[in-house]
């Protein structure tokens, strides 16, 4: 066997020993953003203030389309009983209600995703906040979520993270 053979297997095996001290080493968590988002304390309290928000201005779109509908299908009775003129203008303000209905209704769902997206920046900050702080003070090197094929439950941070968010205001 020349010198040269030799040196190949010495080297890897070097170098899986040393990525073996490296690995040993570096301590990895897993986070379920998911679960933590849905069982945050944080999180109810936003799903509260956009229903309390956001519930009366749904509820009046609700009976608005209630409304229409029943005006609608009234038209539609008593059509043949109108004259043309008449026909032509009630047509004519059911469409201008339709049109009113369907605005109050886009700048309705505008405003809750406006509302939505400010108060989930707020949560991810705290989210952000509570796996800093959790893994600057169990030593983590490295916490990953999304996009992960397999963590075994001794590296799901998830719980901890969450009770640590569970002490911020």
């Amino acid at each position: 066997m020349k010198p040269f053979q030799l040196i190949k297997p010495v080297a890897v095996l070097i170098l899986v020993f040393a990525t073996m001290a490296v690995q040993a080493e570096t301590k990895i968590g897993y986070l379920n953003a998911a679960a933590l988002l849905q069982n945050s304390p944080q999180a109810r309290a936003v799903q509260e203030r956009l229903r309390k928000n956001f519930e009366p201005r749904s509820k009046e779109l609700t009976a608005q389309a209630e409304k229409l509908k029943e005006a609608g299908e009234e038209f539609q009775r008593n059509a043949l009983l109108l004259s043309e003129d008449q026909r032509k203008k009630k047509e004519r303000d059911l469409l201008s209600q339709q049109r009113g209905f369907k605005n109050a209704k886009e700048e309705f769902e505008e405003d809750f995703k406006i509302r939505q997206n400010e108060e989930l920046g707020s949560l991810r900050e705290k989210l952000m906040e509570a796996v800093d702080k959790f893994g600057k003070s169990n030593n983590y090197d490295l916490i990953v979520t999304d996009g992960v094929v397999f963590a075994s439950t001794g590296v799901d941070v998830t719980e901890k993270v969450l009770e640590v968010l569970k002490t911020l205001k």
